[in-house]
């Protein structure tokens, strides 16, 4: 990898998109900040925080995490604050918590950056942490009000393909953190990833843990990802990987058992997978990706994956 910016920090933000990541090499690359997802709405938890969050610190890097967020009636930002909180027990952060505003909702300018502000404020009073605000320049110049204290809170901003990110109505030039690509390429990590660079002030004061027990499953286990698919119930992805829907419920968080939805990535416990057959995995084709790519990240064959997918090109597979 190389970053082509000057910059104080350099950094990249992740989640399960992103799949495994080998955080040593990541470090060596020269990344010094991880941003990763945790939670979005009331109804998600990324599953790949703990093991993320382990493998950042262990390699000293520093951590931030950040809330994709829902605007609308339910769930409130009151609700989404406490379920991000809820999530993050436990975790030491060392970069101020994060909104990522990308959804109006189908609210105005005024009730999008209201809701936010609402959100901020909550996550701050429950964690005792500062926070900060992830948008995009359109977003900010089209879909948050000028008008409210938003604009009070730190920016780190989205723009590509542009020596800096354009002025704003809100924040103007004034930001912590710029993401400049989405299509960076770190060692460590297969794939396309987010680059950013991070000012001093996208830091805390001091390492600070989030207040509440650490009640997240262990990561002396080892994990399967499974993707939910169509016509999916929990009862039935657990009896196909020889678990419990008790045992999924746990390690997933989920609220209600019998809700779950398409594209919902669900960990498993491989300690549970007992069977003589290798568990099928769903896997998410990304821009870039191409089968034989994919068989060897998964230590498979092309052959294998045409018939299994009931390929009818092997040469043409499509994001998603």
């Amino acid at each position: 990898m190389e970053y082509t910016r000057s910059y104080s920090l350099n950094g990249i933000d992740i989640s399960n998109w992103t799949g495994s990541v080998n955080f040593s090499e990541v470090k060596s690359s020269g990344v010094e900040v991880v941003y990763i997802q945790t939670t979005e709405g009331t109804y998600y938890i990324d599953p790949y925080l703990q093991e993320f969050y382990n493998g950042a610190k262990d390699n000293g890097l520093k951590v931030g995490f950040y809330h994709f967020f829902n605007p609308g009636i339910s769930p409130t930002p009151i609700e989404q604050a406490q379920y991000f909180i809820q999530a993050l027990q436990g975790l030491k952060s060392d970069c101020k918590l994060v909104i990522d505003l990308e959804e109006t909702g189908g609210l105005s300018s005024y009730e999008v950056s209201r809701q936010a502000v609402e959100f901020l404020e909550e996550v701050k009073r429950l964690s005792g942490l500062d926070v900060a605000v992830y948008t995009y320049t359109s977003f900010a110049k089209n879909n948050l009000d000028p008008n409210s204290s938003i604009g009070d809170y730190p920016l780190w901003i989205a723009e590509y393909g542009t020596d800096k990110p354009a002025s704003n109505p809100i924040w103007g030039n004034n930001y912590v953190g710029w993401q400049y690509s989405e299509t960076g390429n770190v060692a460590g990590i297969y794939g396309n990833v987010d680059l950013d660079i991070f000012t001093e002030e996208i830091l805390l004061s001091d390492n600070t843990e989030v207040p509440g027990g650490d009640d997240k499953p262990s990561t002396d286990e080892k994990f399967i990802y499974y993707t939910v698919e169509n016509g999916d119930t929990l009862s039935e992805i657990a009896e196909k990987f020889n678990t419990t829907v008790e045992k999924l419920v746990e390690l997933n968080d989920i609220q209600n058992p019998n809700l779950i939805y398409v594209g919902q990535v669900l960990k498993i416990s491989s300690n549970d997978n007992n069977s003589q057959e290798k568990p099928t995995i769903t896997y998410r084709v990304k821009s870039g990706d191409t089968l034989s790519e994919i068989a060897k990240k998964f230590n498979t064959t092309v052959e294998k994956l045409v018939e299994l997918n009931n390929i009818q090109n092997p040469n043409l597979i499509y994001v998603g």
